[in-house]
């Protein structure tokens, strides 16, 4: 990997802020020779470290949520400078934290992320009841909704959205995505979801093949 995308990489995994927001700087500013796509693959290779690490144990709810805020304002500029070049634009998604939860950062890792592959967001927020997923998607004819729900006490929100978008007549036009730590590939089968996204980068290109179908 090229010099300015290890420094990054190793900042975010040292959870070094201003380190990996100077690098991110140096690749929008053009004087790293690579391009803000390879800043956001090197922050999403760096992601898939962070998730190991907490997965096994060496990291714990600090690290990991200080390491996603370095990510997601590294993504913040680095996706800043691909909105400006003329990117094909892929679909739509309409995003939001079940109701009874407000935690965003997986939420806003995912937006980051998703924007940056082409896609138009519509962020709901936190704390989004079903009856406003469903208007969304009236609205805005989304190719997919991202429900987002890092609590278990709240986890049944998510059966609830997919079930107003069968009574409004929507469930057969968008597809529905769901991740956070209160859900699994199971529950995804449980509640019909569509696909279950253990991460941000696997769920974007889990969109992507929606988008290519």
């Amino acid at each position: 990997m090229h010099e300015t995308l290890d420094a990054m990489k190793q900042s975010l995994l040292d959870l070094d802020m201003d380190g990996a927001l100077t690098q991110a700087r140096s690749i929008v500013a053009g004087a790293a020779g690579v391009s803000a796509q390879d800043g956001v693959n090197a922050v999403a290779e760096a992601l898939q470290v962070v998730g190991k690490r907490f997965q096994d144990g060496e990291w714990f709810v600090g690290e990991l949520v200080y390491a996603g805020e370095i990510a997601t304002s590294a993504m913040q500029l680095l996706c800043a400078d691909l909105a400006a070049g003329t990117r094909p634009r892929l679909g739509t998604i309409v995003v939001g934290t079940v109701a009874g939860d407000v935690h965003d950062l997986g939420k806003n890792i995912f937006v980051n992320f998703a924007r940056s592959a082409g896609f138009d967001i519509v962020d709901l927020g936190v704390n989004v009841a079903a009856v406003q997923f469903v208007d969304a998607v009236k609205a805005h004819q989304p190719l997919a909704v991202g429900l987002s729900c890092l609590l278990t006490i709240t986890a049944g929100e998510v059966g609830k959205v997919l079930d107003a978008l069968g009574a409004a007549g929507l469930r057969d036009r968008v597809k529905v995505i769901i991740g956070g730590a209160a859900l699994t590939e199971q529950f995804a089968r449980d509640v019909a979801a569509d696909a279950f996204a253990p991460d941000a980068v696997t769920g974007t290109d889990i969109v992507k093949s929606w988008s290519a179908g």
